[in-house]
């Protein structure tokens, strides 16, 4: 089996998220960072928003949630890596009217950015949030017929 080579700076990324630890992710970004999350449609502009949105993510979505790192891919200070993130829905999210449902998911998405002087400066998340939504009960199943 090939081995994957991912960017240390990467690998901490992740392993600080899956911590939950929304300073630590925080610190390996610089002070204008933008960050982007294109499911739900967030901006957040600067290190003080983006730790906000992590830690709403930590309360509102899951209290296991991880990423799994599957292909990463860098050139100069740009970069782009492919994951996995899975968890169980057992958080409300009031601002979107999203229930807690106690359902297991399991959804893919594609983070692209670039890095200034080693500090993320921009961050685009790209995951499938229909996937996520069926399968913790919220959305029926895409081509079902009755």
């Amino acid at each position: 089996m090939e081995s994957i080579l991912i960017p240390d700076w990467i690998l901490q990324y992740v392993e600080a998220c899956n911590r939950h630890d929304a300073v630590a992710v925080v610190d390996l970004m610089a002070e204008d960072v933008r960050v982007v999350d294109t499911a739900f449609g967030g901006e957040f502009k600067g290190r003080e928003a983006v730790q906000q949105l992590l830690v709403r993510m930590d309360a509102n979505l899951s209290s296991d949630y991880r990423f799994t790192v599957h292909k990463a891919v860098t050139s100069g200070d740009d970069y782009a890596f492919e994951w996995t993130l899975s968890g169980t829905n057992d958080r409300t999210n009031p601002e979107l009217g999203l229930p807690a449902t106690g359902n297991k998911f399991t959804v893919p998405g594609l983070t692209i950015g670039s890095r200034r002087d080693g500090e993320i400066t921009e961050n685009r998340d790209y995951w499938n949030v229909a996937g996520f939504l069926m399968q913790v009960g919220l959305m029926p199943p895409l081509g079902k017929n009755g």
